[in-house]
């Protein structure tokens, strides 16, 4: 017998496959500007800005919102409801709170965080962007777990779930740009961002718990 996650994360992946897809083809057209267009030679920063860094950013932050979308369950549920958006027709399975909370918010924290390295990787090899290697892929998944358990929560009053998301969210992210604008280590980041995911998951389970 299939276990939910993997249920869950087959049915996630079949349905919203694509995108991946059309990111690689991106790069690969990406690529090709790079040494047609650009200066191979010229090296590209995003740190601080260099306005070609764009080309780069748009597909990846347009492919991260999608998937923030898809994992969060966001394009079936009323974000401004009191019910939480998780799919109400899970919760007749027969499986523990945390068993269903565990598959959409695993394989959603691994595709973001593999999307995000992965094009890390691939800009220093193409485009020879120097930048930190781990955190982001970290600060990828901690927001979207962070988005899961905000979304997946039920609320006494319509709109708080979209207040609270965007606080949250916006806190985190200016945390982050604080610590880039000062340079602090990679390591300091991880500190910070690693113990988001664990507290993140358990307020998703609260927020489902509560919800079912």
């Amino acid at each position: 017998m299939r276990s939910p996650a993997h249920v869950i994360g087959r049915e996630l992946l079949h349905r919203n496959l694509w995108p991946l897809i059309a990111m690689t083809l991106c790069f690969v057209v990406l690529t090709a500007v790079k040494f047609l267009v650009f200066d191979p030679t010229d090296p590209i920063r995003v740190v601080p800005p260099d306005g070609r860094a764009a080309i780069l950013i748009a597909p990846l932050s347009v492919a991260y919102f999608y998937y923030l979308a898809v994992f969060t369950f966001g394009f079936g549920g009323d974000l401004s409801a009191r019910r939480s958006i998780f799919p109400p027709r899970l919760f007749t399975l027969p499986v523990t709170t945390e068993s269903l909370v565990r598959g959409p918010m695993f394989y959603g924290m691994a595709t973001v965080a593999g999307m995000v390295l992965g094009t890390t990787l691939f800009t220093r090899w193409s485009w020879g962007i120097e930048g930190p290697l781990i955190w982001p892929a970290v600060l990828a998944a901690a927001l979207l777990a962070w988005t899961q358990a905000l979304m997946w929560m039920p609320y006494g009053l319509r709109g708080v779930r979209v207040a609270l998301a965007v606080l949250c969210l916006t806190t985190l992210d200016v945390v982050v740009l604080v610590a880039m604008h000062f340079q602090v280590s990679e390591p300091v980041m991880l500190a910070i961002l690693l113990p988001q995911l664990p507290i993140a998951y358990l307020t998703a389970c609260e927020g489902v718990a509560r919800a079912r």
